[in-house]
């Protein structure tokens, strides 16, 4: 009976420390440039501020190596909480344009959608990765 308890502590105890591992959420400051998965979020320290990344809309940027008409852009989801209210942003950047910049309140994001586009190879949703950096903006 003892040996059942015990393995019975252990896969608790197993399953809280995966768990704890899976955490999403992440703690930055000001000006701290970080990244972000579809589903993760980070707060700001200090801030009363933190963002979510949901998804990605669109990704129609010209992939690498290939000559396109339009550059393309590419469209993320995000939803900003600030003092308890939560606010859907759309973040769009240009293709070929390096990191983009959005306005919310008082403050910058400056953001950059990863991995660009290659010709031939599909992105999957769960593979996109968001950089970014909130800064407040100038006075």
């Amino acid at each position: 009976m003892r040996l059942n308890r015990w393995w019975l502590l252990t896969i608790i105890l197993g399953l809280l420390l995966i768990s704890a591992c899976a955490r999403t959420e992440n703690e930055v400051s000001l000006g701290q440039e970080f990244t972000l998965a579809p589903g993760q979020s980070a707060t700001v320290k200090n801030e009363n501020l933190s963002i979510k990344f949901l998804s990605v809309t669109t990704d129609s940027r010209c992939p690498q190596g290939v000559t396109c008409v339009w550059a393309g852009e590419a469209r993320c989801e995000v939803e900003i909480t600030h003092s308890g209210t939560a606010f859907p942003l759309t973040l769009t950047q240009s293709g070929l344009s390096g990191p983009a910049r959005a306005d919310f309140q008082s403050y910058e994001i400056t953001f950059n959608l990863l991995p660009y586009p290659q010709a031939g190879q599909e992105t999957k949703s769960e593979d996109y990765r968001l950089q970014l950096t909130i800064s407040r903006k100038p006075a």
